[in-house]
């Protein structure tokens, strides 16, 4: 049985399991919720940021954590503190906060993982984001305010991530503009989730106030972006975008396709077993972070 003591270190606690620990991370907003995969001191930390409705336990994370683990990589994978989903559950039981969710809560949630006073970060020598999907957002944007800050940051893997905050058809952003909530049936769960105002304003403001490209254009470090050829819900054209807008300027960005892979790298939730494509993802993680 794994040790079941509890750590409190001010902002922050952790639940031990030998290698394996629940973090959590206090900020003025919101509190992070995650699970650290820890290969040693000193080794690379690669921090997944999940995509919209997407949670540490959803589907591939897990396995991927694993994966990395027993390559030598450290993970952190987590629950925005708005997303609706608390600890190990699958269930979007906080409808009260995932209303409330937006890309500035998001934003924050990425810094708070490298402000609070910790030794996550320090005990590493490499820190990368990993961002799945509309995960891009808040994890660029975050990056971008942790290098002003002189944070420790030392590359970004995009993968299926979108290329701007703006693309909601026209018909449900004039439903949602005029309710002031769009409600999106969840196939999974069979819920409706209310997507709130606030996130509506960033995405009528995404030009100026949250543009992709603009952020990433800004950034010096290497990028990674990943995109899968048979995409269903994030177009790979999504993913050339990002590579063009970086490619003359950023020496250090690099643009793999996964042929026949889908938005999940032909895998579900609950998971139900690795496929082709996403262990090609991660080999291509692997390697790049290893010749970092």
């Amino acid at each position: 049985m794994s040790l079941q003591w509890t750590v409190d270190c001010g902002p922050w606690t952790f639940y031990d399991n030998m290698d394996k620990q629940k973090l959590f991370f206090k900020h003025p907003e919101g509190i992070v919720e995650g699970i650290y995969l820890n290969a040693g001191k000193n080794s690379n930390l690669v921090i997944i940021v999940n995509g919209h409705n997407g949670f540490y336990n959803y589907g591939m994370f897990p396995y991927i954590q694993e994966k990395l683990f027993s390559g030598g990589i450290s993970s952190y994978s987590f629950n925005f503190s708005h997303g609706g989903v608390k600890g190990d559950s699958d269930y979007f039981e906080d409808l009260q906060g995932y209303e409330q969710n937006c890309m500035r809560l998001e934003t924050a949630d990425v810094v708070s993982i490298f402000n609070e006073q910790n030794n996550l970060i320090e005990n590493h020598s490499k820190i990368i984001l990993f961002a799945h999907s509309l995960g891009g957002v808040p994890a660029l944007h975050a990056a971008k305010n942790l290098i002003d800050d002189n944070k420790k940051i030392d590359g970004i893997i995009l993968v299926s991530t979108v290329k701007t905050l703006n693309f909601w058809p026209s018909e449900m952003l004039k439903e949602w503009s005029s309710a002031g909530v769009l409600y999106r049936k969840n196939n999974r769960t069979k819920q409706d989730l209310p997507q709130g105002f606030e996130l509506l304003q960033e995405v009528m403001a995404s030009e100026r106030e949250w543009n992709v490209e603009r952020v990433i254009r800004a950034l010096d470090l290497p990028i990674l972006i990943v995109v899968g050829s048979a995409d269903e819900s994030v177009s790979p054209e999504h993913g050339r975008s990002l590579y063009e807008w970086i490619k003359e300027t950023n020496r250090n960005s690099t643009f793999r396709i996964i042929e026949g892979a889908s938005h999940t790298y032909n895998t579900k939730h609950p998971f139900e077993g690795t496929s082709p494509q996403l262990e090609e993802l991660i080999e291509i993680t692997t390697t790049w972070i290893k010749d970092l």
